[in-house]
């Protein structure tokens, strides 16, 4: 969840357009489908054969492009636009320890970089694999800028990926709606979302699709709820047995809050004519009724106490404090996994991973993931049957 607001683009896309001759300052990404880039460990780690049924620990994380807490000026909380390479390696390796502890057979994660500026142009997905027991990923590209001038972000190569420990047979992204409450120029340099497929096959005798999904957050237009409805018509058609998972930037149809969370800002800074959208809860609706989610919604729980402990989203962090002096903490539930009706969800598996000493699966955390990304992970252990 970004605040992609793109100010003072149209001197800088003239400028850059005339020196750069036929050269592209952008990607529109102008395709229904196209293939994904592909990536593999630089040494594969065995992958265990799954019984029958098979069981697939999967987990979807928004890792905010390796920046930590990092107080960057989209968030507007900070002023921060690029960070050092130290920076970037040493986030990279608190979230590979993280990965290591819980060891997911499959990553579905939105906000990951290869070759951006604000990211020391880092291959963050290669980074991610050769830190982790994970083999091979699929990289879906939704933000391909050569110059973007605003803040002098610059270079910009962010997308999704889905990440594996078992071979990856095809991938394709999927175009999304964009927005249409932008200006051309600002439209043109903004991310153009997409959807995310690649097929896996835990066995020789069992494929299975993966989906990856990052909506739209701060459109004035009905994009999101457009996104959305797109995301459940494709998997709706999918044949083989799927998971669904990323971040939705969307509440749970029962939240109780719905708007003026402790880390909105009550004055502008980003941009003067910047207005927070209201979350459309009821738009999930459908995920949770006709699919089968990693957690049920009467799991979240009727009371702000127990729906907190499944909230996967704060802008700020625990050593920040917002306009009020409280400490960042997690307000929001903004992510989540599905899976196709037929399969199932392996019971006390499916979680939240929001704190260093959660239990979780007997043990207690060691990472604290309130400190690694403004989003928590979410996992579960799903089960086919071939």
């Amino acid at each position: 969840m970004r605040r992609r607001v793109l100010t003072a683009l149209l001197l800088g896309w003239a400028a850059l357009g005339a020196a750069s001759g036929c050269e592209w300052l952008y990607d529109d990404l102008d395709f229904d489908q196209a293939p994904a880039l592909l990536f593999r460990a630089d040494a594969l780690t065995p992958a265990p054969e799954p019984a029958d049924p098979v069981a697939l620990r999967v987990m979807a994380w928004n890792v905010k492009y390796g920046a930590a807490r990092l107080p960057f000026w989209f968030d507007c909380w900070g002023d921060r636009v690029a960070m050092t390479r130290g920076e970037v390696d040493g986030n990279l390796g608190a979230l590979n320890a993280l990965l290591r502890e819980v060891e997911p057979d499959v990553l579905l994660t939105e906000e990951i970089e290869v070759n951006s500026r604000r990211s020391a142009y880092v291959n963050q997905v290669e980074a991610l694999l050769n830190g982790t027991t994970l083999n091979y990923a699929a990289y879906f590209r939704t933000w391909d800028s050569r110059y973007i001038p605003s803040e002098g972000l610059g270079r910009m190569d962010l997308g999704m990926a889905i990440l594996s420990r078992y071979p990856i047979l095809e991938a394709v992204a999927i175009r999304q709606p964009d927005r249409t409450d932008q200006d051309p120029v600002t439209g043109a340099f903004y991310i153009h979302r997409v959807i995310g497929r690649a097929v896996i096959a835990p066995r020789p005798d069992l494929r299975v699709a993966i989906y990856v999904v990052h909506t739209e957050a701060y459109d004035q237009d009905g994009t999101k709820q457009a996104q959305l409805r797109q995301i459940k018509e494709v998997v709706d058609g999918e044949e083989l047995p799927f998971v669904l998972g990323g971040d939705f930037n969307e509440l749970p149809p029962s939240a109780l809050q719905l708007e003026g969370f402790p880390d909105e800002r009550t004055e502008a800074v980003c941009s003067e004519d910047f207005v927070q959208p209201p979350y459309t809860p009821e738009a999930m609706r459908p995920f949770f009724d006709e699919l089968v989610p990693w957690l049920p919604l009467d799991a979240f729980g009727t009371t702000a106490e127990a729906q907190r402990r499944y909230f996967t989203h704060s802008v700020l962090g625990p050593d920040e404090v917002n306009e009020v002096g409280q400490p960042g903490d997690w307000n929001r539930t903004l992510d989540y996994l599905f899976a196709s009706p037929g399969t199932a969800w392996t019971p006390g598996e499916s979680d939240v991973l929001q704190r260093a000493g959660q239990v979780w699966r007997g043990a207690p955390l060691q990472s604290d993931p309130l400190r690694l990304s403004d989003h928590a992970p979410v996992i579960g252990t799903w089960e086919v049957t071939r």
